[in-house]
């Protein structure tokens, strides 16, 4: 494929983007129970983005917090945008590590800024939505958040959600390991319901991922697909209860699984049912399929195929990232979306700010209880400039600056202290309400 963006440079802003990183002391204590599946974000985006630019430059800017802390990694993204003149700046969002001051110089520079957003079936209200002034485009794999987006004045452009590139298969030769199937954290929705049914159902289940067995590595992940009889994909959000297309369908047929989903409204947009996969929705109709089609092998190759084909064709990541940026083309060629007035700001700013600092308070906390390099002091700075009332936030940093030796010391008192206080508000709290 040629390269239609010549002499053009991107910079990926994205986290989490070596699998090394997973195993880092601080980075485990920063994820804590969040620690999710690893998201190969060089398959997923940067070398379908090499495929389109002469030049792509990836910042990791989780693993550059952990080496110079929150502020100095901010710092470190304008420098690289004024040294490097990129045209585009793609941010994958995560938390609050990168600042809205970060993205608004960015953006003066005249570089175009894209945020790429996940989750916004239950993350647009609360996160998402506030960004958007920051941002020259908005990516989303939400079709409900759509209309949200474009009311606040938004250039939105929807995608699928990351997927990945094809597995070569010999469909003469089809090695099948397991009966059924199902890889991902058991700690996430509803899942552990829907296996405790199948099992109860006598359903030959192989489960993978953590709380079922050790974490499976995506390259692993990719072999059970393939060598699955059928695999299960469960559709609701962590939060909310809501249905989301997930990127776990798009990945099961690209390896060429066969897929057993749960239906979501929308997901005819992308594969033909009955066809190039199979949904269920409720328990019932789940256990019925899996019984037919592990008794009926022909059928169920033959939508395995389809599934492959259809993936292979129109639902890589290069596709996905080529659609992206033509959608950004065409948009940026129209002269009258493009003068139009800048996105008003979101006045009710409150609860984002407290959000802003109880982050920078958690890095903080971090640095200081780990006596690392003294990015303790930016990391609380940053906190009590988002919200001078966070009194937490001032008691570490005055911690901070005691003697070392005292430090320990002083730090299990103070979480004491405050674990006593949460604990009597919350019994006062339940005595009035």
């Amino acid at each position: 494929m040629s390269k239609p963006y010549l002499n053009n440079t991107v910079i990926l802003l994205t986290y989490y983007y070596d699998y090394e990183l997973r195993n880092q002391k601080l980075f485990k204590k920063y994820i804590g129970k969040m620690l999710g599946a690893y998201l190969p974000f060089r398959l997923y985006l940067y070398e379908p983005l090499t495929k389109l630019f002469p030049r792509v430059i990836v910042y990791d800017y989780l693993e550059r917090i952990l080496q110079v802390g929150v502020k100095a990694m901010n710092e470190e993204i304008v420098a690289l945008v004024k040294k490097e003149h990129p045209r585009y700046v793609i941010w994958t969002s995560w938390l609050y590590d990168i600042q809205e001051s970060t993205l608004e110089t960015i953006r003066n520079e005249g570089t175009t800024v894209i945020g790429w957003f996940f989750d916004d079936e239950w993350r647009f209200d609360d996160y998402s939505r506030w960004w958007i002034s920051y941002l020259d485009y908005c990516v989303t794999n939400a079709v409900e958040a759509v209309p949200k987006y474009k009311a606040l004045g938004a250039r939105v452009i929807q995608t699928i959600p990351n997927t990945g590139t094809a597995i070569h298969r010999d469909w003469t030769k089809i090695e099948e390991n397991y009966e059924v199937s199902f890889v991902g954290s058991r700690y996430y929705a509803d899942r552990e319901l829907w296996v405790e049914q199948l099992k109860n159902k006598n359903i030959p289940l192989h489960l993978f991922g953590n709380g079922w067995t050790e974490y499976v590595s995506f390259e692993d992940m990719l072999d059970i697909f393939k060598t699955s009889k059928i695999n299960l994909n469960f559709s609701r959000t962590p939060t909310q209860n809501k249905l989301q297309i997930k990127g776990r369908m798009f990945q099961v047929c690209l390896a060429g699984g066969f897929l057993l989903t749960e239906y979501v409204p929308g997901i005819e947009r992308y594969f033909e049912i009955g066809k190039e996969i199979v949904c269920f929705n409720n328990i019932e109709e789940l256990t019925e399929k899996i019984t037919y089609y592990l008794n009926n092998e022909t059928e169920r190759r033959s939508i395995a195929e389809a599934g492959w084909k259809k993936a292979t064709n129109s639902y890589t990541s290069l596709h996905m990232i080529s659609r992206v940026f033509t959608d950004i083309e065409r948009i940026a060629k129209n002269e009258e979306l493009h003068k139009k007035a800048k996105v008003a700001r979101l006045t009710d700013n409150t609860q984002i700010r407290r959000l802003f600092s109880s982050h920078y308070l958690h890095w903080g906390i971090i640095f200081l209880t780990e006596n690392y390099k003294d990015l303790w002091k930016d990391a609380l700075a940053l906190s009590i400039s988002y919200n001078p009332f966070n009194l937490v936030a001032q008691g570490y940093r005055i911690i901070g600056f005691f003697p070392l030796l005292l430090r320990p010391t002083l730090l299990r008192l103070y979480q004491c202290f405050l674990k006593t206080y949460d604990r009597l508000t919350s019994r006062r709290n339940m005595h009035y309400f």
